[in-house]
């Protein structure tokens, strides 16, 4: 089995690398199962209903969110009737939606959750590691996924060893830079600190780069523009999995630009 994991997609030019290279990369890999990150995939800040459809019009199995789940405030009409699109499992109790998904696909069970950090994100969540062994123990499963969606690249790393052989996949998201770690970590477990972005090449983390370089030279407060022209950047990660075992076979990082 091969699973397509693309990294959080950025506004227009996001949208756009992501439609023109899912379809030149499914049929080069014959990919059977798709994750993307989607928080920023609406302006930058949030997801609205008609990219989320979006989505599932392209065969997009389960979308994730993350810090930006509720910054676009339509998704609140819809983000609790859906078992395709997912928030961080750790957001408080009483938050909107839902953290996991858990899809039979041919027989196997695949469960899909997303955890938030907590080193330089907002307070108020809780711990993942704690989530996370409580969610392992309450929902069994083929094929575990995580999106980890964190600011510290140790604390990444960190979870990735010590649920190393209890989650198959493990994949950062948040950074919007990709890191240079693809790899089957001791115990088994496919990895990589941070999948990177889809969308614009040359801003910063997606927004217009004058904008964000004056917010250091003079403390500007202008608000965060997309960059929606230029060159684009598509990162994905593609892992295949044992149908018989469910053990991760390989990792490989994939980037184009475009």
């Amino acid at each position: 089995m091969k699973i397509l994991i693309v990294g959080d997609i950025f506004s227009k030019l996001g949208r756009e690398s992501f439609e023109r290279n899912l379809k030149k990369i499914r049929e080069e890999h014959k990919i059977h199962f798709i994750i993307v990150n989607g928080e920023n995939t609406t302006h930058g800040r949030g997801l609205n209903e008609k990219h989320f459809k979006w989505f599932l019009s392209l065969g997009v199995h389960v979308i994730t969110l993350g810090n930006h789940s509720y910054h676009n405030k339509t998704i609140l009409e819809f983000i609790d009737t859906t078992p395709n699109l997912i928030r961080p499992y750790n957001f408080p109790d009483d938050a909107p939606g839902k953290g996991i998904t858990t899809i039979n696909y041919n027989g196997m069970k695949i469960t899909v959750f997303q955890m938030i950090g907590m080193v330089f994100m907002a307070e108020g969540n809780f711990s993942p590691f704690e989530k996370t062994e409580e969610l392992l123990q309450k929902y069994p499963s083929d094929l575990y996924i995580c999106d980890f969606h964190a600011e510290a690249t140790s604390e990444k790393i960190a979870f990735g060893h010590y649920f190393d052989g209890r989650i198959q996949i493990i994949f950062g998201t948040h950074t919007h830079v990709p890191t240079h770690d693809a790899r089957l970590l001791p115990k088994g477990s496919a990895y990589i600190t941070d999948v990177g972005m889809t969308g614009p090449l040359d801003g910063i983390i997606g927004m217009k780069k004058e904008i964000i370089i004056n917010r250091y030279l003079h403390q500007s407060k202008a608000i965060f523009t997309p960059e929606n022209e230029g060159k684009s950047q598509f990162n994905a990660v593609l892992v295949e999995v044992d149908d018989k075992t469910y053990r991760p076979l390989s990792i490989k990082s994939i980037q184009i630009i475009d």
